[in-house]
């Protein structure tokens, strides 16, 4: 698969491995929630890279412990218009202090890019030809305002955004 990782397409060392199939003992791998739960201890004791990919309904409060070991999560958007992604991002970063790649991976267009990389994501696998066809074009739709606040060091603080409506004088509160 193709990999947009800082602004470019870079190589891609993570493979998927389906649960029906043998792990590899070499190489990094990228395994189901279920199969991490179910093989933890044959898989922490690999002497590779192993990440994690993470279902949109996922609940993964049970593997936060783990979380540092995964230099990847991957995160599935199955079908465009499902925003859990966003959330399980935002979460992984905010609520579990997750830090290392949260890469987006499945059925996207290069318009929620920005706002996926303002909610955590750092790496998209690119599946789509429109898609790369407009990453190769340079086209990044950046949002240049927000309502909600996300990168406090990077955001007007609260109270001085232009376009947040306040009461006006003489008006009832």
């Amino acid at each position: 698969m193709t990999l947009w990782n800082n602004g470019t397409f870079t190589a891609d060392d993570f493979i998927v491995v389906p649960d029906a199939d043998p792990v590899p003992t070499d190489g990094p791998v990228l395994v189901s929630l279920a199969r991490w739960r179910t093989e933890r201890d044959a898989l922490s004791a690999r002497n590779a890279e192993i990440g994690i990919v993470l279902p949109p309904d996922a609940e993964w409060s049970d593997i936060v412990p783990d979380l540092s070991r995964f230099p990847v999560v991957a995160i599935l958007f199955p079908k465009m218009m499902d925003g859990r992604g966003f959330s399980i991002a935002r979460l992984l970063r905010d609520r579990d202090g997750y830090t290392g790649q949260i890469r987006a991976v499945g059925d996207f267009t290069v318009d929620m890019m920005p706002l996926m990389r303002r909610v955590g994501f750092d790496a998209f696998e690119v599946v789509s030809d429109n898609v790369k066809k407009a990453l190769d074009r340079g086209v990044w739709p950046e949002v240049p305002l927000y309502y909600q606040p996300v990168e406090a060091d990077r955001e007007a603080p609260a109270g001085t955004r232009p376009w947040m409506r306040k009461p006006g004088k003489g008006s009832a509160a």
